[in-house]
């Protein structure tokens, strides 16, 4: 008679041991990937638009909550600044939850700013309004760099219109903004959130919004396992067939967990064609 033998089993301490080592992976890995910051470089063709070959820096989702933080969206200022574009572009969240400790940080991160040759402009995001002291924000940032911040306020840069909308979460945008006078052919609206590109008018040549980070924590590939109230539809890169054209971007900070796992952090370089 045959001697029967069972299959091995894993025992509770390896199981554990290799469950840890799992997770430490995973974490190591997302640690890293938060740290990188991708320059994605894409030449957009929009139907409507006048000024050809305008370059923006567009940065999104700083987070400043701590050093780390402030280190790495330092960093990407003085990339932003390096290319030496037309227009350096903000679309918000500067912090996750303000705290008076955090003017050290945004200081830090966008000293660079001061080296561009160019305007600086940017929006106000669902967590600075969340901070429950967005005036706070607001002046923290324009004090210390050349930022301005536009609130439902417009603005132009050689011969490109801009508007910036008030966040669409937690404030108050206002979308007779965009409709009230003549813009420029060359119309570029920043919006925090991407999901709301339904609220512009056509005139509009270019949205531009954040929030999502990608997904941040993404399956292979790059797939967004979930994304935030306000980025469902269109979660990262160029959607030209929205209801007017929109770019998303990855952003460049973290919320919640401090990882970043198959989706870097990115300072998008965009070059402006008419088509």
């Amino acid at each position: 008679m045959a001697e029967s033998r069972s299959k091995p089993t894993l025992s509770r301490r390896k199981f554990l041991l290799a469950g840890a080592a799992a997770g430490l992976s995973v974490a190591a890995m997302g640690d890293i990937g938060s740290r990188d910051v991708v320059i994605e470089r894409r030449t957009l063709t929009l139907p409507k638009w006048d000024a050809k070959g305008f370059k923006i820096a567009l940065l999104a989702d700083l987070h400043l909550r701590d050093q780390v933080a402030a280190d790495r969206a330092r960093h990407a200022h003085e990339l932003a600044v390096a290319e030496k574009p037309d227009l350096i572009i903000n679309v918000g969240d500067f912090v996750s939850k303000f705290q008076p400790m955090h003017r050290a940080f945004i200081k830090h991160a966008l000293e660079p700013l001061h080296d561009a040759k160019c305007p600086c402009v940017g929006i106000l995001g669902n967590h600075d309004y969340g901070s429950q002291v967005p005036e706070i924000v607001h002046r923290a940032v324009s004090s210390v760099s050349p930022m301005n911040i536009l609130v439902n306020e417009t603005m132009e840069v050689h011969g490109v219109s801009i508007v910036g909308m008030d966040d669409c979460l937690i404030s108050n945008p206002d979308w007779n903004v965009p409709r009230e006078r003549a813009f420029s052919r060359s119309f570029l609206s920043l919006v925090h959130e991407p999901d709301y590109v339904v609220h512009n008018p056509e005139t509009v040549s270019l949205q531009l919004s954040g929030h999502s980070h990608g997904g941040q924590i993404c399956l292979p590939g790059g797939h967004p396992i979930v994304t935030p109230y306000g980025s469902r539809k269109y979660v990262s890169g160029f959607y030209p067939d929205a209801d007017v054209p929109l770019y998303v971007s990855r952003g460049i900070g973290t919320t919640g967990p401090k990882w970043r796992i198959f989706c870097p952090p990115e300072l998008t370089i965009l070059t402006l064609q008419g088509g």
